[in-house]
């Protein structure tokens, strides 16, 4: 019986390869450094979707909905397909022999759908990643010249505010020293006039 149901699955899996031409293709090249984690996620929804199919070589995952089966031949740890959640598949530790085209068919009531994903594995700098370099070296540095801005700025306030009230006290002495020097011009025209009054007076006293 368990034959039977094999050799079933196994005719309808050839059949979805013969119609595999008509699937709607998305086509992806996935670089990724040895040792991290890569997880593929095909776009579908339950309701909609009767069978999610994974190939890479000659490795297979199939996934009838409708009768809840599942087929698998895949023998690495490090690659991941979860029954309750077909659609996606994790690679943990991505090494050399992980590379290759990886193939997600989908088959919905709207149409069949294909997403592939070359999968191609770089060797990682030294000192690590890409990433772990831009915290280690760029961030900091980034950090270092926020925080030179900041205090400049502080101290730049700082100036300003201590120049205004400086400013302002040089500018009510000098209209203080002109307000004086103003009356004592009009004192010195008074006292002009008053001399020159007593002069005339003395003048015409005499006649």
């Amino acid at each position: 019986m368990h034959r039977q149901k094999q050799a079933a699955l196994l005719s309808l899996l050839f059949m979805s390869e013969v119609f595999a031409e008509n699937y709607t293709k998305v086509h992806t090249d996935v670089p990724v450094y040895r040792g991290d984690s890569k997880t593929f996620i095909c776009n579908t929804s339950r309701t909609d979707t009767s069978q999610v199919r994974w190939t890479k070589d000659n490795f297979l995952f199939s996934h009838l909905f409708s009768k809840n089966q599942t087929f698998s031949n895949f023998s690495s740890d490090r690659v991941k397909i979860e029954i309750d959640s077909p659609s996606k598949l994790i690679i943990s530790n991505v090494q050399d022999d992980d590379k290759g085209l990886y193939i997600c068919n989908i088959t919905e009531r709207r149409g069949p759908k294909s997403y592939r994903w070359n999968l191609t594995v770089l060797q990682k700098p030294e000192g690590g990643s890409l990433t772990q370099y831009f915290f280690h070296y760029f961030l900091p540095s980034g950090m270092a010249v926020f925080l030179c801005c900041i205090i400049s700025a502080i101290c730049l306030c700082r100036k300003l505010r201590a120049k205004t009230p400086n400013q302002n006290q040089i500018q009510d002495q000098s209209y203080v020293e002109s307000a004086e020097e103003q009356r004592g011009t009009e004192r010195r025209t008074n006292k002009r006039r008053s001399q020159y009054m007593e002069r005339l007076n003395s003048i015409y006293n005499a006649y």
